[in-house]
């Protein structure tokens, strides 16, 4: 049997103001590497966890996906191709597998998404398909591409929504919500907002650090995996001061070019649509850390 496909669709928030202040050799190398950089995180992470995944004797991700990337321009995609995996006939397992592997993409996302912030003070958002894409290089074809395309454009802020084959399919929906709940708590993993279902990426995060969860009090009780856990808290807390500078310096700017420009109707509609999406990045960055007691961060 073959698992389900996952197709990411990426778009970089903030790249076209990085770009249009390209004007020589210098920041043109320097914008390039950062890209090249992104391609590098994600095909290195790919050959770093292969070999664990491989050991695995409950998920083996190699023995059911050919995880695959292009980078064209500031979009990125992502897509998970299943392989056939004879031996599997239980189609309840196989559906488990589907949604572990896409808990598994935004994990990796969540590394892309901690570098641009840090390095670039951009952030992205996205579509996730579960229809068909395969990639050749800088070359991605198929349905999958154009469901997460669209899903991206319907997301409107900064988050990662899910196309429409995706919240069909209510037993992918099921398990995706349950392998969450069994692994980090009470928590949702998917949140479903004004017509769009998302993935509550960062509570995602933030959970890889709670010791309250199942999953992380049961990793502390061995050292590496207090060393691991420890490492991802001091990585969220990085994460959380970026974000917080970012959409407070982000407010600030177009608010002061919101009132300077308020007598031109276009300036003033297009100022007022980032300030949406920056004061909507706050009230997600708030609930987040409220739900996993990190009131410090909160602002």
């Amino acid at each position: 049997m073959k698992a389900v496909q996952w197709t990411v669709f990426i778009d970089m928030l903030g790249f076209k103001k990085l770009n249009s202040a390209v004007t020589s050799d210098e920041q043109a190398q320097d914008l390039l590497d950062f890209m090249t950089g992104n391609r590098n995180v994600l095909l290195e992470l790919q050959a770093g966890v292969e070999q664990r995944y491989k050991q695995d004797s409950v998920f083996n991700l190699y023995e059911w996906y050919d995880a695959k990337t292009a980078f064209i321009s500031d979009s990125i995609v992502l897509t998970f191709k299943p392989k056939e995996v004879a031996r599997e006939t239980n189609p309840d397992k196989v559906m488990m597998h589907s949604a572990n592997a896409l808990m598994i993409i935004i994990m990796r996302l969540g590394l892309l998404m901690h570098r641009c912030l840090l390095d670039k003070k951009i952030t992205f958002r996205g579509g996730i398909s579960t229809q068909y894409c395969d990639i050749n290089e800088s070359f991605a074809v198929g349905a999958g591409l154009s469901a997460a395309n669209e899903a991206e454009g319907k997301a409107v802020y900064a988050r990662l929504a899910l196309a429409d084959d995706v919240v069909r399919n209510t037993a992918l929906m099921a398990w995706i919500r349950k392998l969450f709940r069994m692994m980090y708590g009470d928590s949702e993993f998917l949140v479903e907002e004004d017509g769009v279902t998302y993935v509550n990426a960062l509570d995602f995060m933030l959970a890889g650090g709670d010791m309250s969860t199942p999953a992380v009090s049961n990793a502390i009780r061995l050292p590496e995996g207090r060393i691991a856990v420890m490492a991802t808290r001091q990585k969220n807390e990085v994460f959380l001061n970026a974000q917080k500078a970012l959409v407070i310096e982000m407010i600030r700017e177009f608010y002061a070019a919101y009132r300077k420009d308020y007598a031109d109707e276009n300036c003033r509609k297009g100022n007022r649509r980032v300030l949406e999406k920056y004061f909507w990045l706050r009230r997600y960055h708030n609930a987040a850390v409220e739900k996993r007691r990190l009131p410090g961060f909160a602002f």
